[in-house]
């Protein structure tokens, strides 16, 4: 399979809920990466879709509401899309994807308390399980995906003596 870029929450929420310019921002930085990765499928993970309908259904306006919904709806429809359930394989592995985003999310946990460094987290906090679902779903695919997400800082994390690394070694661009 050729290389697959998956698209975190944010990313969908800016391109299909931003304000115009954040939008045209968001479509100029998707090129780019097209450009970067050449031939790349878009996939989104499960979690990922239900993340975004959240952002769609929290509006206060009913008909805004129902028309950020169509919206996602119809991007998730796209038959070009790769949707990664978390009942999916990881490549060569028998584990699903719930499982591995367990292991990665416990590894982080524990790996911060031994050597008291910060796992991942905005907040410098832990690596969410949300977000360890999204890492877990780009280990799905061999190669694993890159990671199209605005928010680096959930996906990486410093310890003692390191610059810094991603969760499972991810490559994660910005948005």
């Amino acid at each position: 399979m050729s290389q697959v870029l998956l698209l975190d929450t944010n990313v969908w929420s800016h391109l299909l809920l931003a304000e115009p310019t954040q939008r045209a921002r968001v479509q100029t930085r998707l090129r780019e990466l097209a450009a970067l990765y050449p031939g790349a499928t878009r996939a989104t993970s499960r979690i990922c879709i239900a993340e975004a309908l959240v952002g769609a259904r929290r509006l206060a306006d009913a008909q805004a509401r129902r028309n950020a919904e169509a919206a996602l709806q119809a991007e998730f429809a796209n038959p070009n899309l790769l949707i990664v359930e978390i009942t999916d394989k990881v490549a060569g592995s028998d584990e699903q994807v719930f499982d591995t985003a367990a292991a990665l999310r416990g590894d982080a946990l524990r790996t911060a308390a031994l050597q008291g460094g910060t796992s991942a987290g905005a907040d410098g906090g832990r690596l969410k399980l949300p977000d360890a679902i999204v890492a877990a779903s780009c280990l799905a695919f061999s190669p694993p995906a890159v990671l199209v997400t605005e928010n680096v800082a959930d996906f990486r994390w410093t310890t003692p003596g390191s610059a810094g690394v991603t969760v499972a070694g991810l490559t994660v661009e910005k948005l």
